[in-house]
C-alpha cells in the first residue's frame, strides 16, 4: 500500500508572526506524513524544499533561499517569525 496523496494547498501561507505556529503545525504535520520531517527540521530534499516555499507569502521569501536547504530555509523563517 503506497502514500496517501496530501494537498499541501490546505497549508495557509505564512505571512508573519501572527500565523507562524498555525502554519508551522500544519507544514511539520504534512511532511511528517510525507516522510519529509526529521528531529525538528524538513529533510534536506528538493520537494520538501518546495513544500515550504509554496507555503509561503511570496513576498516573505527572501532570495537567498534560492541556494539554501530546507534547513536553513525554516530556521530562517523561525528566527524571522516566531512571535516569541
Amino acid at each position: 500500500m503506497g502514500h496517501v496523496e496530501l494537498d499541501f494547498t490546505a497549508i495557509p501561507k505564512l505571512y508573519g508572526p501572527e500565523n507562524f505556529w498555525h502554519w508551522k503545525m500544519l507544514l511539520r504535520s504534512y511532511l511528517e506524513a510525507a516522510e519529509l520531517w526529521r528531529d525538528d527540521h524538513p529533510r534536506e530534499n528538493p520537494h520538501a524544499k518546495f513544500i515550504l516555499l509554496a507555503t509561503i507569502q511570496t513576498d516573505k521569501i527572501e532570495p537567498g533561499y534560492e541556494e539554501m536547504s530546507p534547513k536553513q530555509i525554516f530556521k530562517s523563517l523561525e528566527d524571522r517569525f516566531r512571535p516569541y
